[in-house]
């Protein structure tokens, strides 16, 4: 018959104080049959035996998932890439000039960067920035004018 008591030197799961999770803690002393302290096996640190919160399954299941908020930054990203969709499907891939530093740039032209792929030229800043539409966002790039 195996004895299944926990015992100082055995393995518990707790919550850890300073890392802030459920980790894998040795236990340091018990009070009777419960753990007392314990070992963050994770970071080293001693406390009080926390044990892990029991999330209960029904009362998860039957709580309704509310929808993301669309914030304003959300909002203008998907104008961005909805402008970004437009702007590319109506050029002509032929027309597209690799991005080089050392290169001028106008309005609306398409550059192909090695990271952000095509994109639109929107605006220019002197002395030596341009403002470029890619799939991922708006990138403030150095250009020569």
């Amino acid at each position: 018959m195996a004895n299944t008591e926990k015992q100082a030197g055995d393995h518990v799961d707790a919550r850890c104080t300073r890392c802030r999770e459920i980790t894998n803690h040795t236990i340091v002393a018990m009070v009777e049959e419960r753990p007392a302290r314990v070992r963050c096996n994770t970071c080293g640190g001693d406390h009080n035996y926390r044990p892990p919160r029991q999330v209960k399954a029904a009362k998860a299941a039957t709580k309704g998932v509310k929808p993301a908020r669309r914030t304003a930054a959300d909002r203008r990203r998907e104008a961005q890439q909805e402008e970004w969709r437009e702007a590319a499907g109506q050029a002509d891939p032929g027309l597209t000039v690799a991005y080089n530093m050392e290169r001028s740039f106008r309005l609306e032209d398409l550059v192909d960067h090695p990271v952000f792929g095509v994109g639109v030229v929107k605006a220019i800043f002197k002395p030596n920035k341009v403002e470029v539409l890619f799939a991922s966002g708006t990138k403030a790039l150095r250009c020569k004018l």
